[in-house]
């Protein structure tokens, strides 16, 4: 739903469930996102100790690391397309308004979280050299459609999960409130 709030020019597109969110924000939300799909998946999850990095994040499996790009996308143009600014602006890694585009070895594996809540895993040399990149059209023409990821289990519900004292793997409140291993699990 939009409208022109009185005073300002252009249209607020109000978001119902979501509450107003600065660009830092947006990147958070896009990071915890890419590691909730990675720890999905059977990735060891790495953090830069700074944000100095050209990365957000450091993926591991079987030895293999890969760097990764977070990148938040709203709505952009047509409802459903979502663009993808390939460079950093501001910020403490360029000077004043100056762009600053990314350059082969600054990470290797774009995410992308769309404002729709779908997202992307990009290799970096499919979008080396654009500025820009627009997922979410669903078209032959599309090159980004076949790296969407499919859901990483967000609808949890008992069934998936054994929860209770007849389980082997489940954690029970101790005395104190705290979550202890059944006694029938081993020390890990």
């Amino acid at each position: 739903m939009g409208r022109y709030p009185s005073g300002q020019r252009g249209l607020t597109v109000e978001k119902p469930g979501l509450p107003d969110m600065d660009n830092k924000q947006k990147g958070n939300l896009a990071v915890a996102s890419a590691i909730k799909h990675f720890v999905s998946a059977g990735y060891t999850i790495s953090i830069p100790l700074s944000d100095t990095a050209k990365y957000d994040l450091v993926i591991e499996r079987g030895g293999a690391f890969q760097a990764v790009q977070c990148k938040y996308a709203g709505y952009e143009g047509n409802q459903g397309v979502f663009s993808v600014p390939l460079y950093v602006s501001g910020g403490n890694r360029s000077a004043g308004n100056r762009r600053t585009n990314y350059k082969p070895g600054d990470f290797d594996l774009l995410y992308v979280l769309c404002a729709n809540s779908q997202a992307y895993a990009i290799p970096f040399d499919e979008i080396a050299g654009q500025i820009t990149v627009n997922v979410g059209r669903a078209s032959k023409w599309s090159r980004w459609e076949r790296y969407l990821l499919q859901d990483a289990g967000d609808n949890c519900s008992p069934t998936e999960e054994s929860v209770g004292e007849n389980s082997p793997n489940s954690a029970k409140p101790a005395e104190g409130g705290n979550a202890e291993p059944s006694p029938k699990q081993g020390k890990v």
